[in-house]
C-alpha cells in the first residue's frame, strides 16, 4: 500500500488486490472497517462477559433454593446435577460462535457459552449460594433474602418459563416475613411482566 495524493481533506492509497489490479483505497474507510472490527471486539467481550455473570448468577440463586429449601423441609434434593445438564445442554446455550457476526444476530435472551464453561460457571455460582441459603436460614438475613430475590426476578426468564415471584418463593420454601420480603424485593426487578423469550 503507497500514499498516492492527498488533497488536503482525505488521502488515498494504492492497493494491490487479489486481482492483481492496483485499486485506489481512501484512507478514511480503512480506519472505518478498523474501528468497527474494535468496537464489534468489544460488544462481543462484553457479551460473553455478561453471559458468564448470568450464568454464575443463575446457579448462585438455584444453590440459595435448595439450600433453603432443603432446611426448611429437612428433605435433600438432587437439584444441581439436574438444572446444570439442563441448563448447560447445547441445544439450549447460543453458539459462541454467532458472537464473531452482528450483534442484530442474537438473541437477548439466549446465554452464548460453551458447555464447560457454562457447567464451570454454574457450579461456581451453586456453591456460593449453598452457603448464602444455609445462611439466610439460620439468621434470617432480609437483606441477603431480598438480594436473591432481586437477582431471581432478574434472571428468571433464563432459568424457568414460570416468572413469577411466587413460584420463586415457593422453590425457596420462605414463609412469613421473608416471604413477604422476597416476593417485594423479586418485583422491583419487573420479572413477572416478563415472558422467557421476549420483554
Amino acid at each position: 500500500m503507497r500514499k498516492v495524493s492527498t488533497n488536503g481533506s482525505s488521502s488515498r492509497e494504492v492497493v494491490n488486490c487479489h486481482d492483481g489490479f492496483p485499486h485506489i483505497v481512501n484512507a478514511w474507510q480503512i480506519i472505518s472497517e478498523t474501528d468497527e472490527r474494535e468496537e464489534q471486539m468489544t460488544n462481543n467481550e462484553a457479551r460473553q462477559d455478561l453471559d458468564r455473570q448470568k450464568m454464575r448468577g443463575i446457579g448462585r440463586v438455584l444453590g440459595f433454593f435448595s439450600a433453603y429449601s432443603e432446611l426448611q423441609t429437612g428433605m435433600a434434593t438432587d437439584r444441581a446435577k439436574y438444572d446444570a445438564s439442563f441448563l448447560c445442554d447445547p441445544k439450549a446455550l447460543g453458539n459462541p460462535k454467532l458472537l464473531r457476526k452482528s450483534q442484530d444476530a442474537l438473541d437477548p435472551h439466549t446465554i452464548y457459552l460453551k458447555e464447560d464453561d457454562c457447567h464451570s460457571l454454574y457450579g461456581e455460582g451453586w456453591k456460593e449460594g449453598q452457603t448464602q441459603g444455609a445462611r439466610a436460614y439460620e439468621t434470617g438475613d432480609l437483606e441477603l433474602i431480598g438480594d436473591i430475590a432481586r437477582a431471581a426476578g432478574r434472571l428468571a426468564p433464563f432459568y424457568t418459563a414460570s416468572t413469577t415471584a411466587e413460584n420463586d418463593a415457593r422453590d425457596c420454601r420462605v414463609s412469613g416475613e421473608r416471604r413477604t420480603h422476597f416476593i417485594i424485593n423479586w418485583r422491583q426487578t419487573g420479572g413477572d411482566r416478563r415472558k422467557r423469550k421476549g420483554i
